[in-house]
C-alpha cells in the first residue's frame, strides 16, 4: 500500500511541473522590478527657503567705532569698521525682532570679503538656522569692503637672485611662504545678536 502511494505521487509530480530533470534547469523567477521612485523614508529633504532681508532702517544695532584686538592682533577703529558695519547691517536685515542668534563671521581683510553663518549655543533656544544662513549669504555675497593688510608673523626671506648653474645653496624658506602681496589672513569673529527685547513688527514679513 505504501509502495502504490509512492508510485502515484511520482507520477503526479511531472504533471504538476515540480519534478527536477537533469536536462532542464529549474525555472528561476526574475527579481521584481526596482522602482525608481524613492521610498517615503528616502524622500529628499525640501530645499531651504531663505528668508528675505528687510530694511535696516530703524534697527537699533549700530556699531560704535572702537579698536578691536586680541592677544596678537590690534585693529584701529577705522579698519575694524570696514567689516563690522556690514556685519551689523546683515544682522539687522536677516535677524528678526524677538530672535536670539549666534553668528560666526569669517573675514579676509586682504580680499575685502566677509561671510557669516549661524551656529548652535549651549542654550536650547539658540540654534543654527539654514534660512538665516541663506539670508546672510544673499546679503554678504554682494558685499565687499576696502581691503587692508593685516600682516604675518611668518618671516619670508627674499628670493635669491637667479644664478647660473645648479643652486648649490639656498637659504631655508618656510613652507607656507607665499609671494609678497599674496598673503591673506582670516579673522573669525563671533557675534551674539539678541533681539528678544524688541516687539515683532510688520518689517518681519517674509520670514
Amino acid at each position: 500500500m505504501v509502495r502504490v502511494l509512492a508510485r502515484a505521487a511520482s507520477m503526479m509530480l511531472p504533471a504538476l511541473g515540480l519534478a527536477c530533470s537533469p536536462t532542464r534547469p529549474p525555472a528561476v523567477e526574475p527579481p521584481p522590478a526596482v522602482s525608481s521612485a524613492p521610498s517615503p523614508a528616502e524622500d529628499p529633504s525640501p530645499p531651504v527657503m531663505p528668508r528675505a532681508p528687510v530694511s535696516t532702517a530703524g534697527c537699533p544695532f549700530r556699531w560704535t567705532p572702537h579698536e578691536i584686538g586680541a592677544s596678537v592682533l590690534r585693529l584701529p577703529a577705522a579698519y575694524a569698521g570696514r567689516f563690522m558695519n556690514p556685519l551689523y547691517d546683515v544682522a539687522c536685515a536677516c535677524v528678526r525682532p524677538g530672535e536670539h542668534v549666534y553668528m560666526v563671521a569669517r573675514i579676509v581683510p586682504e580680499r575685502g570679503t566677509i561671510e557669516a553663518v549661524t551656529a548652535d549655543r549651549n542654550d536650547l533656544t539658540t540654534r543654527a538656522d539654514p534660512s538665516i544662513d541663506a539670508c546672510f549669504a544673499a546679503v554678504l555675497g554682494a558685499t565687499t569692503f576696502e581691503p587692508f593688510e593685516v600682516g604675518s608673523d611668518v618671516v619670508c626671506p627674499e628670493e635669491p637672485p637667479p644664478t647660473k648653474g645648479p643652486p648649490f645653496f639656498r637659504p631655508p624658506r618656510p613652507a607656507n611662504c607665499t609671494a609678497r602681496g599674496q598673503q591673506t589672513s582670516k579673522i573669525i569673529y563671533p557675534l551674539v545678536v539678541d533681539r528678544r527685547g524688541e516687539a515683532p513688527s510688520s518689517s518681519a514679513e517674509g520670514s
